[in-house]
């Protein structure tokens, strides 16, 4: 049970993770979406450690500025602690944030007591939150908690049934290039503030565009802790499929939030794709 310093209060958060039915409601599979939550509820403690907040966080408010209005609605898939959803929301924007992790949400109503952002606790690709908003926004690689083609394609056709006829769908994943051709895991260590280090080790299978991330947390004064998840990465011309699937049509692609030109090849990078309804 969660204590009172990890609690999200439920009756500030939509619940998606119930069908009409009222069972729950698959979507992803059964081991997506519970692989991809125990993975964040593991690391949801010192998740802002590992990810820090960083000046191309203010870019994407800045970034979504240039598409639509101050003040309009948007609508994050993953939204985890917030680290995206905040700055957002100290730019005027309306936003409701999406994850399928309790740990995350939780850490989020900590760092945002007033509840300037809406949480939603469930499956992206099931959700039906009954409206449309301005900016659907899936950033930091959160299509790719899908791991099968045909879960990516329920997830953008949830996307686009959330997107307003005139709105934008905005879209950020890694270049594949240089994962697609890895040949043995690879193992890189991040420290934890003062706190720590985990260790991470990554592998890829190639045929099936699948990664799997298996990361280890040693913390002072703690036994070590691990958590996996698996992902599946798009290249951007598999991605500008899969969104003409759901009707969506690109309307632009930058490296980066800042409108860098995209080159493609290079992992390093992260490739911003925008959308439009047809």
């Amino acid at each position: 049970m969660a204590t009172d310093s990890t609690a999200v209060d439920s009756a500030a958060v939509i619940d998606e993770t119930e069908g009409a039915s009222g069972r729950p409601d698959p979507g992803m599979s059964g081991f997506a979406v519970s692989i991809t939550a125990a993975y964040s509820d593991a690391l949801a403690e010192v998740y802002d450690d590992i990810y820090p907040s960083t000046p191309d966080l203010e870019d994407i408010a800045d970034f979504l500025l240039t598409l639509t209005r101050p003040g309009a609605s948007v609508l994050e898939l993953g939204v985890g602690t917030g680290r995206v959803a905040l700055p957002l929301a100290d730019k005027g924007f309306e936003v409701h944030g999406v994850d399928a992790s309790e740990g995350m949400l939780a850490r989020l109503a900590e760092k945002d007591p007033e509840g300037r952002v809406t949480p939603v606790l469930g499956d992206f690709a099931t959700l039906d939150l009954g409206r449309a908003f301005d900016v659907v926004l899936a950033p930091f690689n959160a299509l790719c908690c899908a791991v099968t083609p045909a879960e990516q394609i329920a997830l953008i056709h949830a996307v686009a049934r959330h997107a307003a006829p005139d709105g934008h769908v905005v879209i950020e994943t890694f270049d594949p290039s240089d994962y697609h051709v890895q040949k043995k895991n690879e193992v890189n260590t991040y420290p934890i503030g003062s706190r720590g280090a985990m260790i991470e080790s990554v592998g890829v299978l190639p045929a099936s565009q699948n990664m799997m991330m298996q990361n280890t947390l040693f913390l002072d004064g703690e036994a070590p802790k691990s958590a996996t998840t698996v992902m599946r990465y798009l290249w951007p011309s598999e991605l500008d499929l899969l969104a003409g699937l759901a009707r969506l049509e690109l309307a632009e692609r930058y490296t980066g939030w800042q409108k860098q030109p995209f080159d493609g090849g290079d992992s390093r990078k992260m490739v911003v794709s925008v959308y439009r309804p047809l």
